[in-house]
């Protein structure tokens, strides 16, 4: 009884105070407001609006809400229908346009209730109070059953309809109020029950939505669909009641089948959402991010993101036939930087494959997708182009170098002998690539990925050693992908510039963008992507690797014909199967457009042996036809300083009249220009040059003799800008071959012996003597800083 009469007496006091009066009144309205915000203060108190993050063409991909709070989305009065404004207004408070912020009436009908039922069954509060016990209430008081908080509401509730007029502080409650299921206003409602926006809601819509505000959980659709509907049912014939319908218009809506859905997370491209909302993490305050209704506008092309996602879904079956679960890929635009497409699994929802992992961004190596930076060190260091001679023979790196001695093997056992750089990388061979990065140092290498865009391989090159040319440090896909995009540029990085304060010295100086720009909730922009470019490498050592990695007729010695690479667009392209199966990698360009693919296992549980490029193989180049369809065929543009020239893959020298050749591309300054041996009948002619070349050492014939070098060996000639010509050492004795390499100032520190079984060109083989030397790296000819070493193999004894 002591709770009715304290009710009775605010009612009393708030009459008085309406009327305005005494002393004693005013008194005790100082009373009621004391502690009370300023009325604008009121309103203006920390009401949380959801971020939204929309794709390039401004479609919600993701929005961001308080995990304690819930989502909301202010929308304006004159976007909401009619019926749903009419609906809540005759649930909630019919006199809302007439009274002045509290209904007299409506508090004594409600005080003579309580007063017959003995405890508090009605409250009265209009739309403008309800308002008020949201907006300035501490939560803990809000719902507090006391005559002096109901007193409180009710003369704030009065101050606000002196300030504002009825359609302000409509449309702030219809924004404000809970719904139930995390939504918080009328946008969150029909998205959260309807997936559609509050202006599309029919009547019988608006009709439900309006009457969950009095018992959200009680009246909610999903888990009350009965009460649901018979809520909706008294609405309607309240707002017959009212006027605002007649009877047929109420039946008929009440008759319209609702379809109700389950609360969803509105979640579009899910692991590219979840990047990006990371980013936001580190940029904005928790209350900018939860609270002010930030509008991020990324850079994620639709189209290409429903061609990624459609496609990795499609070859589910081939991936699992593959013995693997997973799937990603990263879609970047070279020319920006930007990342346009990405998927971190086939389900973001499949729990069973870890699908909410995003694998794009997970740590796992890259397999025979490190080699195009192998040769692009070199290509940087003086190797002079993809028809340059590397040794694909059994070698053996002493203890020391790596821990313990190291044999690299080829993925199928064979060695080649003397190749073309071209040959060695189209088809992913270890033992060239290893060979090669002995050369130009493992730190050399590490640097090259590391300023091209990998963020990670943190150790030491000692922690890594040689058998990081075969892909042996863990990348993210993300990071690998964006590493390629000087490949696709000629050697220009573009991307977002890395703040000062998290820039490592020699790491990378941009990275991909993924945000455009951000608005506060009036379009005011707080954000904006700063946009850099840098020439990471020469435009020859680009083009090289490219020119390579395009050629898809060089692959098929181990992908076979055909190899399930080819597109429409000329694309350059490498895929690869690490040793242990437990990663299928694939990463190619076209000039507009970089695309990684991974396949693999969450458990890092190998897979089955994989025949061609594999799952990733197919992926990708499924993805590239499909983004690139009906676009202009682009090509890579060729820089200017390079040639074509004929060499003998064996010597690395221009070819003799009987000489086996090939025609590849060289820097103009670094093609060969010594001489393969001629036939004895052959009269030599060499391509006249600013300096002449070394005398050719004696022609082939089919019982060779041994020719000594000069008595006094001259280092070439053409030296300058610190760099000299590998002098050509081929059948000479291995002691020769040591004098003449030493003298040119370059280094041999130890010989490799091979037997017949190790070099393929049984001819050549049986030509050289004993203890001669098969073949040189680099090639005879080639260009190289003074102190280089020059690897000979020597035929055993």
């Amino acid at each position: 009884m002591l709770g009715l009469s304290l009710v009775a007496a605010a009612l009393t006091l708030v009459v008085a105070v309406w009327i305005g009066g005494s002393g004693l009144v005013n008194a005790a309205y100082r009373y009621l407001t004391s502690g009370l915000p300023p009325i604008e203060q009121a309103l203006q108190a920390r009401s949380f609006k959801t971020a939204v993050v929309y794709d390039q063409s401004e479609r919600p991909l993701y929005e961001i809400w308080d995990p304690e709070g819930g989502r909301r989305t202010i929308v304006r009065l004159s976007d909401m229908p009619r019926h749903l404004i009419d609906a809540t207004l005759s649930t909630e408070d019919a006199n809302f346009y007439q009274n002045p912020g509290f209904d007299l009436p409506s508090m004594f009908r409600a005080l003579w209730q309580n007063v017959r039922g003995q405890t508090i069954v009605s409250g009265a509060s209009t739309i403008t109070q309800q308002l008020v016990r949201n907006v300035a209430f501490d939560p803990s008081e809000r719902f507090e059953q006391s005559a002096n908080r109901k007193a409180r509401e009710i003369v704030l509730a009065y101050e606000i309809s002196q300030r504002y007029t009825k359609d302000e502080i409509l449309e702030r409650y219809l924004n404000e109020i809970f719904y139930g299921n995390l939504a918080y206003g009328v946008e969150a409602a029909a998205q959260t029950y309807f997936h559609k926006s509050v202006s599309d809601l029919t009547l019988a819509e608006s009709a439900m939505i309006a009457g969950l505000p009095q018992a959200p959980y009680t009246y909610d659709p999903i888990a009350n669909p009965q009460a649901a509907k018979e809520r909706q049912v008294e609405v309607l014939d309240l707002m017959v009641r009212h006027g605002f319908l007649t009877e047929e218009q109420a039946k008929a809506a009440a008759r319209e089948e609702l379809r109700v859905y389950r609360p969803r997370v509105n979640l579009r491209a899910p692991h590219y959402s979840m990047y990006v909302r990371a980013q936001l993490e580190q940029r904005f305050s928790v209350d900018q991010l939860y609270y002010s209704g930030l509008r991020v506008y990324t850079t994620l092309d639709p189209d290409l993101q429903a061609i990624a996602e459609r496609v990795v879904e499609a070859r589910r079956a081939e991936i699992a036939a593959q013995g693997a679960t997973s799937a990603a890929l990263v879609a970047i635009d070279p020319r920006t930087g930007e990342i346009v497409a990405m998927v971190g699994s086939p389900d973001f929802w499949d729990e069973s494959i870890s699908g909410q992992i995003n694998f794009a961004l997970a740590d796992r190596q890259a397999g025979s997708a490190i080699k195009p930076f192998v040769y692009l060190t070199a290509f940087e260091r003086g190797l002079a182009g993809p028809g340059a001679t590397v040794l694909d023979v059994p070698t053996i790196f002493p203890p020391g170098r790596t821990s313990p001695s190291y044999r690299p093997q080829n993925a199928d056992g064979q060695f080649r002998g003397p190749i073309t750089v071209r040959r060695a990388l189209a088809n992913g061979l270890n033992v060239p690539a290893v060979r090669t990065v002995d050369e130009t140092g493992v730190s050399a290498l590490l640097n090259t990925l590391h300023v091209a865009g990998i963020s990670g391989l943190p150790n030491p090159p000692d922690h890594y050693g040689l058998s990081l040319a075969l892909g042996s440090g863990e990348v993210r896909l993300l990071d690998l992908t964006y590493a390629y995009v000087p490949l696709a540029t000629g050697g220009v990085l573009h991307g977002e510039p890395v703040s000062a304060g998290r820039r490592q010295p020699n790491r990378r100086e941009l990275q991909p963008i993924a945000i455009r720009a951000v608005e506060d909730s009036g379009g005011r922009s707080i954000y904006q992507v700063s946009r850099g470019s840098v020439r990471l490498f020469a435009p020859e050592s680009a083009w090289f690797v490219t020119d390579i990695l395009a050629d898809d007729a060089a692959k098929q010695e181990t992908l076979g014909n055909p190899t399930g690479l080819q597109t429409t667009q000329q694309a350059a392209v490498i895929s690869s199967v690490t040793e242990t199966m437990q990663n299928n990698v694939t990463i190619g360009y076209t000039p507009e457009l970089v695309v990684g693919v991974w396949v693999g296992n969450a458990n890092n549980a190998p897979m089955k042996p994989v025949s061609g490029a594999g799952a990733a193989g197919a992926i990708w180049r499924e993805f590239v036809e499909e983004a690139t369809a009906g676009r202009p065929i682009v090509t890579f543009p060729q820089p200017d300083g390079v040639v074509r020239v004929a060499v003998d893959p064996v010597t690395g020298m221009r070819p003799g009249p009987d000489s086996h050749f090939v025609v590849d591309w060289f820097r103009a300054d670094s093609a060969p220009k010594a001489w393969a041996i001629p036939s004895p009948t052959a009269t030599l002619t060499p391509t006249p040059t600013a300096t002449p070349t070394a005398t050719p050492t004696p022609t082939r014939t089919p019982a060779p003799t041994r020719t000594p070098p000069p008595s006094t060996p001259t280092p070439p000639a053409d030296e300058r800008n610190g760099l000299v010509t590998v002098p050509n050492v081929v059948r000479m004795s291995e002691a020769d071959a040591r004098r003449a390499i030493e003298a040119a100032g370059l280094n041999n520190s130890y010989s490799n012996y091979q037997g017949a079984e190790d070099v393929p060109d049984r001819a050549f083989f049986n030509s050289v003597p004993p203890g001669a030397v098969l073949s040189q790296q680099p090639a005879a000819g080639t260009r190289v800083g003074r102190g280089s070493t020059v690897y000979i193999a020597v035929r055993r004894r």
